[in-house]
């Protein structure tokens, strides 16, 4: 979608603390002559880059941190100077937030999260109301050959079936498990954009759906060998890098680099188990992991 829409002279407002692959995506964009801005995603940081720009990337809710901001205050300030606006909406996927209805002019997502949901597809999406910008992506597209497989299509295809069952158990069970955590005195940091408490709640209440939060939960634990001890407690939750699968995974997402995090961040993301059992087993590896 980025690079459909954008040449040489142009300039884009980018998350500072989005998605990894960001940063690789800025320097690929200014080798093309392209000026790249960043701001935060919390408290519409994004706003006092916009002018001159041509397209304005937002994430909400950002991953890994989950702060939220406000897509139609940002969109229609961004349309007001011309620039076009894209919503990265990987995490809240499209049962929990429309960006399209709040005026983004592109929606685009990877498919490998809730929407396939398996763990067993790399996808990605990209939806606008808008035919030209529409044909100009296919036609990007086509170009690079990013064109999926038959066999990951139907996988897709396939996984539509459950997603809105899948995202209601996870949500519910993503808030469920963000309460439990808050009691716990070695969790700091703790965010999920259902709690009552979370700095974004109010925002993401009118933005989001009722009860569709997502299925992330991020918290920070007291330093490495505390968490690495937590990861390893866990029964029911697979130590992997994705999130938005049938069953639940964590990681230490500082183990990566690149993410401006603490090394006991903990990105949590919650799949289709009960969450009593879920939670069960998530204070019991607290317990385990820590220091006796």
């Amino acid at each position: 979608m980025l690079f459909s829409q954008l040449r040489s002279g142009d300039a884009v407002v980018l998350p500072s603390d989005g998605y990894q692959l960001l940063p690789a995506a800025r320097t690929r964009l200014e080798s093309y002559g392209i000026e790249v801005r960043t701001a935060p995603t919390a408290h519409d940081a994004q706003l006092d880059a916009l002018d001159g720009a041509r397209l304005l990337w937002i994430e909400t809710p950002s991953n890994p941190g989950l702060d939220v901001c406000d897509i139609q205050r940002l969109a229609d300030a961004a349309h007001r100077r011309g620039a076009l606006v894209a919503v990265d909406n990987t995490l809240a996927t499209p049962l929990g937030q429309r960006p399209l209805d709040l005026g983004a002019d592109f929606s685009v997502a990877s498919g490998t999260k809730a929407l396939t949901g398996h763990g067993d597809v790399l996808l990605g999406y990209a939806c606008t109301r808008d035919a030209a910008l529409a044909d100009s992506v296919r036609l990007w597209r086509k170009t690079v050959g990013a064109i999926p497989g038959p066999m990951e299509s139907w996988l897709a295809h396939r996984s539509l079936a459950t997603l809105a069952l899948r995202v209601r158990q996870q949500s519910a069970g993503a808030l469920a498990l963000a309460a439990a955590l808050a009691d716990r005195p070695e969790v700091t940091g703790l965010r999920h954009p259902g709690l009552p408490s979370d700095p974004s709640h109010e925002l993401a209440a009118r933005q989001m759906r009722p009860g569709r939060f997502g299925s992330v939960v991020s918290f920070v634990l007291p330093d490495v060998s505390f968490a690495e001890r937590f990861l390893t407690a866990l029964t029911l939750v697979d130590e992997a890098t994705s999130f938005g699968g049938v069953r639940s995974s964590a990681e230490r997402r500082a183990r990566w680099g690149g993410d401006a995090v603490p090394e006991g961040f903990i990105r949590f993301s919650v799949g289709v188990e009960e969450p009593e059992d879920l939670i069960a087993d998530v204070l019991r590896a607290l317990d385990v992991a820590a220091p006796h």
